[in-house]
């Protein structure tokens, strides 16, 4: 619909403009062009705002059927005990060592206990007071943090804009993220070479002039889908690392992986990256290792091989590390 629009809006305004600058009245089929353009544009928002509210509605209908098919929601148990953390109702028992507990995230409406098989969503609405809401918590950081091989003196440090560059940049280089840059990069290609023989064709008189208009229109339009900014978390975070594996803390969650979950990592002179997938990595800056570098660095070498993304790979739960 907003192609349309501008199909319509673009070249009727390049007409006008012309026609005024000639000192000449704008023809009416050129003001007809923009005025169905605006009115399209206007339906166009109307029936978008009408498309989310249906949206909204299903989406609560769905949220109630989904509800309904919930096996005992109103008579679900969970037991902190000092060997596991257990989930019972009247179907049966769900139970989880405390070793198998990799992770832990809060929303402002759930703690999310994560285990190496599942995530233990636990609204804050099931405990009675705020008190007893900041005793979990208190009791899965526990675990995360005790009989752990992760108590050495931690790696605390904040990504600067600077390590996102050069970690994306080595990512292209080295692993693989040079595919998705090319597929974007023939489709520019072929924008552009549409645009100059639209102009080239304008010139000789053999295109109409609309269509340069029509083709940068629709190039910005490709551009502002394909490269919109991510929004990058430049807090600090703590990590912890040994022989088993590394243990990452942030204001909102905390994430515990052994080596043997990760796919490989790549290191160029100013970071490491440790691939969980071929589509996440952690970035670890060599400045932030100070005097640990040759540490960490003997532990990366020997526990992981080089990542090479043209091996399969599982892709697992990005809000899981």
């Amino acid at each position: 619909m907003s192609l349309i629009c501008l199909a319509l809006i673009v070249p009727g305004a390049g007409v006008v403009m012309e026609q005024v600058a000639q000192g000449q009245s704008p023809p009416a089929a050129a003001l007809a062009s923009i005025g169905l353009g605006l009115a399209l544009g206007g339906f166009g928002y109307l029936l978008d705002r009408r498309s989310l509210r249906r949206w909204r509605a299903r989406r609560e209908q769905d949220l109630l059927a989904s509800y309904g098919r919930v096996h005992c929601r109103d008579s679900r148990t969970l037991e902190a005990t000092f060997e596991s953390l257990a989930l019972s109702c009247q179907c049966g028992l769900v139970s989880r060592p405390w070793s198998e507990l990799t992770g832990f995230t809060e929303t402002p409406f759930f703690l999310i206990p994560l285990t190496r098989r599942e995530s233990f969503p636990i609204p804050k609405s099931a405990f009675a007071s705020e008190g007893e809401v900041t005793e979990f918590r208190r009791l899965i950081l526990d675990k995360l943090h005790n009989d752990r091989p992760f108590n050495a003196c931690p790696i605390e440090f904040a990504h600067t804009r600077a390590d996102l560059w050069r970690a994306k940049w080595l990512h292209v280089r080295k692993g693989g993220g040079w595919r998705r840059v090319l597929k974007i990069g023939f489709v520019m290609v072929a924008f552009l070479y549409a645009i100059l023989v639209m102009i080239a064709g304008a010139r000789i008189g053999q295109a109409p002039a609309w269509l340069m208009p029509l083709a940068l229109g629709a190039f910005v339009f490709f551009l502002t889908r394909t490269m919109r900014p991510r929004q990058h978390y430049y807090g600090p975070l703590r990590i912890y690392f040994s022989e088993e594996g590394f243990h990452v803390v942030d204001p909102a969650s905390q994430s515990r992986r052994h080596w043997s979950e990760l796919a490989g990592y790549l290191e160029d002179r100013h970071m490491y990256l440790l691939y969980l997938n071929p589509r996440l990595y952690r970035i670890v800056p060599k400045r932030a290792l100070g005097h640990r570098l040759g540490d960490f660095a003997r532990l990366v070498h020997t526990a992981l091989p080089p990542f090479d993304y043209r091996r399969g790979f599982p892709v697992a739960n990005a809000a899981s590390i």
